[in-house]
């Protein structure tokens, strides 16, 4: 147990004191939050108040297009705090530093136990603070604040969240052995993803097949989750009629789309989603296990 913690705390660290990994990071959030300041924000925005008129405060409806925003940002983060911390482990092949470890009193197991808590635990803790600071933020600018069992639903949701991206990410990272290769993929994948999930823009504007596309990926019904449990908090709080609510849960891509094309709840889409999760791991562990044992 002792090894674990070691090589977990190990894992962090390495993480932390790297800059340039942790900006990169965080770089698909600073690009998500630039184009929503820049003119996504102001254009869900108007939307909304063609959608309600003058029944909510401009206030209100900046508060609703912000916080189902930063859910999304933190659903991106999941994943690419985790592979930023996972590139250790190609790190470690890389330098030839697996040879040694593995003449220490500890196994591969215990390795591949230590990479995915260091993993989870920057991406879960990370995400959490990232979270508790965007409440902070969007309440002192627009007067909304999210209730408080929202806040701790989105919390638990988010060591979901990060569970996936973690067993999602070993997996790439099993796959792909060189560090600067997995930097590349997490730019890329941040950046798609964003799209696909329907994060950076409602599916109404993209079409059925990025929907469809979107409906495989499982941080898309995460998404969703997270989204319709900060609406809910926003619809509450503001009394907004349900007239109004499905309008804005679709103008949001906050609404269930299913699995391709199928049309199934939300429970069974996030079964799903853990369902792939657990397989990666699977995979991941042998082929990492492989590795550490040749």
């Amino acid at each position: 147990m002792r090894t674990i913690f070691l090589f977990t705390r190990r894992s962090i660290l390495l993480f932390l004191r790297d800059r340039a990994t942790v900006f990169f990071s965080f770089l698909s959030t600073i690009i998500l939050i630039a184009l929503y300041f820049l003119f996504i924000g102001k254009s869900y925005a108007d939307g909304m108040s063609e959608a309600v008129g003058n029944i909510i405060s401009t206030n209100a409806i900046y508060s609703a297009v912000y916080i189902q925003m930063i859910v999304g940002v933190l659903v991106l983060n999941s994943l690419s705090l985790s592979i930023g911390a996972f590139s250790t482990i190609a790190h470690d092949f890389e330098n030839k530093k697996i040879d040694g470890f593995l003449l220490t009193p500890t196994n591969p197991s215990n390795l591949l136990i230590a990479y995915f808590s260091g993993g989870f635990i920057v991406s879960f803790v990370l995400n959490t603070f990232t979270w508790l600071l965007s409440i902070l933020i969007i309440g002192t600018m627009f007067g909304y604040w999210v209730g408080i069992a929202a806040v701790f639903i989105v919390i638990g949701i988010l060591v979901f969240s990060s569970m996936v991206s973690c067993s999602l990410m070993m997996l790439v990272t099993a796959i792909v052995k060189s560090s600067a290769a997995i930097g590349v993929f997490s730019g890329i994948a941040g950046t798609f993803l964003g799209f696909l999930c329907g994060i950076y823009m409602p599916y109404e504007s993209l079409g059925d097949g990025v929907k469809k596309v979107g409906s495989v990926l499982p941080f898309t019904h995460i998404t969703i989750w997270l989204k319709q449990i900060v609406l809910d908090d926003v619809f509450t709080k503001l009394k907004i009629a349900e007239d109004f609510q499905s309008p804005m849960l679709e103008s949001f891509s906050a609404q269930n789309i299913g699995l391709i094309g199928i049309n199934i709840p939300l429970t069974g889409t996030l079964f799903y989603t853990a369902a792939i999760a657990l397989i990666s791991l699977l995979i991941a562990g042998r082929i990492v296990k492989r590795r550490l044992s040749s």
